[in-house]
């Protein structure tokens, strides 16, 4: 889990199958030790962690992703200048456990990731 670790949730606004949350980076955080010393930079990796973690809101269970469709990492993210993300998640079921997730992510005033996938309740 990186919710309340790597990321600290502010702002967190739900309802309809829609998620608006501010995310803010913790600098330190020991995943920057090799992600770069020096030059942190976030992870897209953990940009995706973060979608599950919260799409698991969004869906208000478990879930896992099982495909992903487009993921854009449009520009990094360097949370040492601005570790502030504005997060929008939308989900819709599309059967019985499983949910179509788009998610954006606005870093510094400008789109720094894009994602589309499907998750599935474990």
């Amino acid at each position: 889990m990186l919710l309340n670790d790597l990321f600290i949730v502010d702002n967190w606004q739900a309802g309809n199958g829609t998620l608006s949350a501010l995310i803010h980076v913790q600098v330190p955080h020991r995943i920057f030790d090799g992600h770069f010393p020096g030059r942190p930079v976030l992870p897209g990796a953990c940009l995706i962690q973060l979608v599950e973690e919260l799409a698991a809101s969004v869906t208000d269970r478990e879930v896992r992703l099982i495909r992903a469709g487009p993921i854009k990492f449009i520009t990094m993210i360097d949370p040492t200048l601005d570790g502030t993300v504005a997060m929008t998640l939308t989900g819709k079921e599309q059967a019985v456990g499983e949910w179509q997730i788009t998610a954006e992510g606005i870093n510094a005033g400008m789109t720094c990731f894009r994602f589309k996938g499907v998750f599935r309740a474990v």
